[in-house]
């Protein structure tokens, strides 16, 4: 049996729509390596996904007083600055797909743990903002991602039955939100690949944004 449609579309942003997290990631290891502390990228790839509560408080444990929280992060908000502050590269399919919904009336919204002035912010520089107007911030929710509640929010905001959209995400912790909160989710890796305990959760994992809107009939016209 052919499944309906899709209804309404919920977006991750960083790594998904916005080729940030590379970004992230690099200005992570030169903060450890001006701060003279060893390289610990499972410490990196814990905070992906999560919103600035839990991974400050995830930072400080890895951290283990070696650093204040306070001075890693001012080196580290330094470096990301820097890369990012006039141009932020944008994932391949990301704009085409956002005009195809715009074009086909399909509503969508993004869900991010990034703070909602943040996120508006970074919109902005990627040239993203015209078509990504509607943003439920990790400010907006009380429970970070893996926990279902931003997307929860979003798909209310919208007006729909979360069975009936669909949440493209990038990292594991985004993915266990989208799938807890009942959306049909599709993966799109990005830094952390799915292990074998989150591909049992059976959602959908593609290389790209297109390929995963294909996969669950959001552009079957196309074809």
């Amino acid at each position: 049996m052919h499944n309906p449609s899709p209804q309404a579309v919920v977006f991750d942003m960083d790594g998904l729509l916005l080729d940030t997290e590379r970004v992230y990631f690099e200005g992570f290891r030169t903060a450890l390596s001006a701060l003279e502390l060893p390289q610990d990228d499972d410490l990196f790839r814990s905070l992906v996904g999560t919103n600035r509560v839990l991974g400050r408080r995830l930072l400080t444990e890895g951290l283990s007083g070696r650093v204040t929280l306070e001075k890693f992060d001012a080196v580290w908000d330094n470096e990301i600055a820097e890369r990012l502050s006039d141009f932020i590269p944008v994932k391949p399919g990301a704009r085409a797909l956002a005009e195809h919904l715009r074009k086909r009336d399909i509503p969508y919204i993004i869900a991010t743990s990034t703070q909602t002035e943040k996120a508006h912010l970074h919109l902005d520089r990627a040239g993203l903002n015209e078509l990504f107007q509607d943003v439920v911030g990790g400010d907006q929710v009380a429970a970070s991602k893996p926990a279902p509640d931003i997307y929860l929010h979003a798909t209310a905001r919208m007006g729909h039955d979360p069975a009936t959209c669909v949440a493209f995400e990038d990292s594991p912790n985004g993915v266990r939100a989208a799938h807890a909160a009942g959306l049909i989710t599709v993966q799109i890796p990005d830094i952390v690949a799915p292990d074998a305990e989150l591909r049992a959760l059976g959602h959908h994992i593609a290389s790209d944004i297109i390929t995963g809107a294909n996969m669950v009939g959001l552009m079957m016209d196309q074809q």
